[in-house]
């Protein structure tokens, strides 16, 4: 479980190191993305992060980085999407402390995966940041669709929290997933562009 734990952060530190190669350089994003990568790694030797707390803050960290690499893909960063992307990091560093300081332990029980969810999860996620990258989303819409998929995230993390993630649960995840992909796809074809 440590191991996995620990291939995740080394993918981690690819990725940002990816990113603070590509695209307009700001050192205060990169500093503080490397920051909470050393926290998170911390977490994780320390015992202080679950393996769901780790995929949760490493997958949030995942999300900033998508969000900056659209922000950066017209070749500038602009005092908004900067201000954007460091509201985004505070929020991260909040998550990562509340994670650290509560009073959960590591699990004695693998953790549930359902490879569905996750890849329209994932998918998701790639449908906003295209939407940002093209400009087919403002900064509002992102926004609010990022924060229906952490709340999405956050339901499915609590479903998982008694070891099993039922039927009922998964069928309540897929309807939320799909409510959710009925908006990314309003949103993207609205008459609102950035």
């Amino acid at each position: 479980m440590k191991n996995k734990s620990l291939i995740l952060i080394a993918t981690l530190s690819i990725a940002a190191a990816s990113v603070a190669q590509a695209g307009t350089r700001d050192p205060r994003i990169n500093a503080r993305q490397h920051a909470q990568h050393d926290r998170i790694r911390q977490g994780v030797r320390s015992g202080e992060l679950t393996r769901q707390e780790t995929r949760q803050v490493a997958d949030e960290q995942r999300d900033i980085r998508q969000l900056e690499r659209a922000y950066k893909s017209d070749g500038t960063l602009s005092r908004t999407e900067r201000r954007d992307l460091a509201h985004e990091q505070n929020q991260a560093s909040r998550d990562i402390y509340q994670q650290k300081h509560d009073a959960q332990e590591r699990p004695t029980v693998p953790a549930i995966r359902d490879p569905g969810i996750n890849a329209r999860q994932a998918n998701q996620t790639a449908r906003i940041a295209q939407g940002v990258k093209s400009g087919e989303l403002t900064r509002d819409e992102s926004q609010e669709l990022r924060s229906e998929r952490r709340d999405i995230r956050e339901l499915e993390q609590t479903y998982k929290s008694d070891g099993t993630l039922n039927r009922d649960e998964r069928q309540d995840l897929h309807q939320q997933l799909n409510q959710q992909s009925r908006e990314i796809a309003e949103e993207k074809h609205d008459a609102e562009t950035r």
